[in-house]
């Protein structure tokens, strides 16, 4: 993946991380044995702002996002869709399509959580001072990002599922919420978040144009288009994933967003 600058941050999840005061306990000094002139009064030290904290759906994704392990998407993540049908990447995926849509069958109330985070339009991440190692990870943070590529590749593979079922509103929601997680992450300003905002949207372009197309005689309906379109309209068109910044970033954004354009005139948009 092409690097990109990050700002120094960190997602705080929920009841996972303390504020930890940096000064240590101990005894105020003794006074002087001289007495001295009273120093001049000083003005009140201006409070330091809160904090910010988790709100909306920043706050629910860490406890969905943990179902999504990497045993229960990896199967998923070697989804092939396309016009002509769907399988699975034999170099990618142990098991079978057959399996995968059963799994995915019994999958459903994890799946329905998910989306309903992602579906959530308020989504504002904590931010915390990292170490001196910035490039270390916190064990939550790492969590959390594995976590989003699990969940995307499940989606996808969810959504071409009901898509040849004959749901093709099903799968245009779950395709929806793919750009949503998207949405949600490209614009967290967490270490590492454009990266995985790429997959998610590589996961949009594995679904969305054989859907746009048709597959095996299902079509989306005009509601369903309208439902996608809605949702990769609010992408940001110049920058997708939120890599920005250098001459190189930049070009690679060009491309993200010139991915996001297609999806989104294949759809008629």
């Amino acid at each position: 993946m092409i690097g990109h600058r990050h700002a120094i941050r960190v997602l705080v999840l929920p009841a996972l991380f303390a504020v930890i005061p940096l000064g240590c306990g101990g005894s105020e000094p003794e006074p002087a044995a001289v007495p001295v002139a009273p120093p001049a009064a000083a003005s009140a030290p201006t409070a330091a702002p809160a904090p910010a904290s988790s709100s909306g759906a920043a706050r629910e994704y860490p406890a969905v996002l943990a179902k999504f392990t990497d045993a229960f998407s990896e199967d998923a993540r070697g989804l092939v869709f396309n016009t002509k049908g769907v399988s699975l990447d034999t170099s990618r995926a142990k098991g079978n399509w057959s399996a995968l849509a059963r799994a995915l069958e019994q999958a459903q109330p994890q799946i329905e959580a998910l989306m309903r985070v992602a579906e959530m339009k308020e989504c504002t991440f904590a931010e915390v001072a990292v170490g001196e190692d910035a490039r270390k990870l916190p064990p939550e943070l790492i969590e959390f990002l594995r976590g989003v590529r699990n969940g995307g590749a499940v989606l996808s593979a969810d959504a071409a599922r009901t898509f040849l079922a004959g749901d093709t509103a099903g799968a245009a929601r779950r395709a929806a919420a793919i750009a949503s997680m998207l949405r949600h992450v490209a614009a967290s300003g967490l270490p590492k978040s454009g990266d995985f905002a790429s997959d998610l949207l590589r996961r949009l372009e594995l679904v969305v144009p054989p859907m746009a197309a048709g597959v095996n005689g299902a079509t989306l309906a005009d509601a369903d288009r309208a439902t996608l379109l809605a949702a990769l309209g609010a992408l940001d068109a110049q920058a997708p994933c939120g890599i920005r910044g250098g001459a190189l970033n930049d070009a690679y954004s060009a491309k993200q967003a010139a991915a996001l354009a297609a999806l989104k005139k294949s759809l008629g948009g």
